[in-house]
């Protein structure tokens, strides 16, 4: 890499922090600021370091894996959707890269503090947390954070540095105990859940990264970002989207996405629930609603905190569940009193454990149990079934502390299925053993095609889904998307819309962008993405410039999973997808499995990727000056 100093840089710091837990090493590194304007922040600079500088065979649990804290160039100015931050390395879920984004200060407290990313690598004697207070880089102990869930280690450290200008990303007990799925979580109400980045944390002795950020942040043109602002807030009332999350954060949706026939239920072997009303935010907003946070600088507000205290006893200083938990610990498992689903989640983020997965596990042996292809032995005595709110309980507990069965299903369905037999795999839903989301792949092609294509396995927010080819819009038009089609499509026209709108979604998780607030047809537009870059950074980008950055990144994360052995057929969806929905709106409809193979044909194609291996050719790395990858 080249090294420079950046003085005068604007959007970012020049500085990139390096700690090796093994050592105690910690040194400051100087990028050029070519660097910055090819890679940009997130998930692309923590790639492009384990490209650099892990093997093929480096295990995703091993001191050599290397973890990396990103905000983007972008993050820090105090405009909407601008705060997020990307937690990237290997993932002890899958095998494959891992990355995931988290809300909240965490990002523009890194950027305060002077930083533009935290690498990480090495593994701690003793358990310890890293400090970051300015320029004061500390490895400290955390032998008294030990054992404790996520509130209580919250609470023992903001006593001790106090809440001002302080974020905190840790992992609970479920990451110390390295279950697979662990999450992070962030100042309590915002969560990295997916691909594992908990265990990582857990397998370097690194219980938490504690910033206090109190530097400004040089921006090109202050008085830009001011109307970048003033326009979010000016648009908000008339966007239908952003103002549903502002009045009832991502629950708000769940009604609609039911009455479109887009809601896991029983396993993902129906896509309707009767009693989805129950879920949605309009609904129990009011019961047991108990006011909002939100993000750095954002105006939409869409963390939701719940409150209860029967027939469950729920803190509102947790967050709530979101529209993702409300469908696998809820309606995919026939469990529809919200206020049980409050606190499974509530289990979920004090123990940090990704609710997806947990969800996914759960609906295996309910199902299992249900078809007698699991005993009652096998689960102390138990006998869970769907709706079985005090059996989910009970295996969220068996997973975070590795009790029992859950220390076999913390190591997630691949385990599961080894552990009960083959004849119980139809029911393990996952996609390089990580559960899928809610969103139902029968009823959304796109989902389909990107759950089974996706680098860190299957994902709802790596592009976006079916609605875009039948818009009209600009959002549509401003990505390509010219000829309109049918939402339940799978001609080409679909799968080009995938590929187009996955540069897009990786371009915002490359800059620490929500796509809440910029993703197609929500608050802001490609123009004002264009003006953001231009604010903040001084960097005169242009739409074609800021697509092969996102293009980059995905190449390099599907690089990377080539180096480690992964090719076309772990890109598999689950053969129960292959059924058509029994009832509901989406009755009938199914992955057809000619329509999918021809799918992955064409985005293999579209992407430049080799149509048998499904990876990467020598010609399209070199087009993006990824040729020190070959």
């Amino acid at each position: 890499m080249n090294k420079g100093t950046n003085a005068m840089s604007n959007g970012f710091t020049g500085t990139i922090l390096r700690v090796n837990l093994t050592t105690g090493k910690i040194e400051k590194q100087h990028p050029a600021e070519s660097f910055y304007r090819k890679y940009m922040g997130g998930g692309a600079i923590g790639t492009y370091y384990l490209l650099k500088e892990t093997s093929p065979d480096t295990d995703a649990l091993a001191p050599q894996n290397i973890l990396t804290i990103a905000p983007g160039v972008t993050t820090g100015a105090a405009v909407s959707g601008v705060s997020r931050c990307c937690v990237t390395a290997l993932s002890p879920a899958t095998g494959a890269i891992g990355d995931s984004q988290t809300g909240g200060s965490i990002g523009p407290m890194i950027k305060r503090a002077g930083f533009d990313a935290i690498i990480i690598t090495g593994r701690a004697k003793e358990l310890s947390y890293l400090l970051l207070d300015g320029d004061d880089v500390q490895i400290r102990d955390a032998g008294h954070l030990q054992g404790k869930v996520v509130l209580d280690v919250h609470d023992m450290l903001t006593d001790e540095f106090g809440k001002e200008k302080l974020s905190i990303i840790q992992c609970g007990p479920a990451g110390e105990k390295l279950v697979r799925f662990a999450c992070l979580m962030t100042d309590l109400n915002d969560v990295a859940g997916r691909t594992g980045m908990g265990a990582v944390f857990g397998s370097k002795n690194l219980r938490a990264v504690v910033v206090r950020g109190s530097k400004p942040v040089s921006f090109a043109n202050t008085d830009g970002l001011k109307e970048l602002a003033r326009l979010a807030a000016r648009r908000l009332e008339d966007a239908d989207f952003p103002n549903t999350l502002k009045k009832y954060g991502t629950p708000g949706v769940v009604g609609f996405q039911a009455e479109c026939g887009n809601l896991a239920t029983h396993n993902y072997s129906r896509s309707f629930h009767e009693d989805y009303k129950e879920l949605d935010g309009a609904t129990f907003e009011p019961k047991i609603g108990a006011g909002q946070t939100t993000c750095f600088g954002c105006v939409v507000s869409c963390r939701k905190k719940v409150k209860a205290e029967t027939p469950y006893k729920v803190t509102d200083r947790l967050g709530g569940p979101e529209f993702e938990t409300l469908g696998l610990l809820g309606s995919n498992l026939d469990i529809v009193d919200p206020v049980a689903v409050a606190k499974a989640n509530e289990l979920c983020n004090n123990y940090g454990i990704d609710t997806i997965t947990m969800g996914g596990l759960a609906g295996y042996i309910f199902e299992c149990m249900e078809r007698c292809l699991i005993k009652g032995d096998d689960m102390e005595g138990k006998s869970l079934t769907f709706g079985d709110v005090e059996g989910l309980l009970w295996l969220i507990e068996q997973v975070a502390n590795r009790e029992g069965i859950g220390d076999v299903l913390a190591e997630g369905f691949t385990a599961a299925v080894d552990k009960f037999g083959p004849e119980t795999a139809p029911y393990a839903i996952c996609v390089k053993n990580q559960g899928l989301a809610v969103h139902m792949p029968t009823v959304k092609p796109s989902q389909a095609l990107m759950y089974a294509v996706c680098p860190i396995g299957p994902d709802h927010m790596s592009c976006e889904h079916d609605w875009l080819i039948a818009s009209d819009s600009e959002a549509a038009k401003g990505l390509g998307i010219i000829e309109r089609g049918k939402t339940e499509s799978t001609d080409l026209n679909k799968v080009r819309m995938t590929v187009y709108s996955q540069y897009y979604y990786s371009l915002l998780d490359t800059l620490g962008l929500c796509m809440f607030c910029w993703g197609p047809g929500n608050l802001f537009t490609y123009r004002d993405l264009e003006d953001l870059l231009r604010y903040t950074t001084g960097w005169d980008c242009s739409m074609w410039e800021l697509m092969k950055v996102g293009q980059r990144r995905i190449n390099m994360m599907r690089q990377l999973n080539t180096r480690r052995g992964l090719t076309r057929k772990d890109d598999r969806l689950p053969a129960r997808l292959n059924d058509p929905l029994p009832d509901g709106p989406a009755k009938g409809r199914r992955v057809d499995p000619q329509a999918f193979a021809r799918m992955q044909d064409e985005y293999y194609d579209l992407m430049g990727w080799d149509n048998q291996t499904g990876n990467p050719t020598d010609a399209i790395l070199m087009e993006l000056g990824l040729e020190w990858t070959v």
